[in-house]
């Protein structure tokens, strides 16, 4: 079973899982079945690397623009960072290798969008798919852009 499969098995029985100074902490409110307890514990890298991703993903939505950063292109940086998340392309790309800074990087400045996640600049493209080494949107007139991972360009 993987990560995800098993953070969806968790998460139907009340358990909760993050993490905490470092270390993954299971909670819950009735001690889970072994077997779920097991689970997590055998994808422990990979749940690591998911929660880590999602915590970042969330603080970057509720951070506050960089002051050159329009209302309304703000508003839909963190649209498509929104449904970048809750499509589960952000889990998908956590546990290809994909780090939060590479995803969900706020610059100081908008104008450096070249320094910000590539997950502030989906916009309102559909993301299409998601490698180890590029992240591939389509426009609405369906074109297709793809975000590569800076020193990773052998792999694309």
């Amino acid at each position: 079973m993987s990560a995800l499969e098993a953070l969806d098995a968790a998460s139907s029985l009340g358990v909760r899982v993050r993490i905490q100074a470092g270390q993954i902490v299971i909670g819950y409110r009735r001690e889970p079945p072994e077997a779920v307890v097991s689970l997590l514990r055998a994808n422990e890298s990979a749940l690591f690397m998911i929660l880590s991703a999602r915590e970042m993903a969330t603080a970057t939505l509720a951070a506050q623009p960089p002051s050159d950063c329009s209302e309304v292109r703000w508003a839909r940086a963190m649209h498509g960072l929104k449904r970048f998340v809750d499509d589960g392309w952000s889990d998908k790309a956590a546990l290809l290798g994909w780090t939060g800074l590479e995803l969900f990087r706020l610059p100081a400045l908008w104008s450096r969008v070249d320094l910000a996640g590539a997950a502030l600049l989906i916009d309102d493209r559909r993301v299409v798919a998601v490698t180890e080494a590029s992240i591939v949107i389509e426009t609405p007139a369906g074109a297709s852009l793809k975000f590569r991972r800076l020193g990773r360009e052998h792999l694309a």
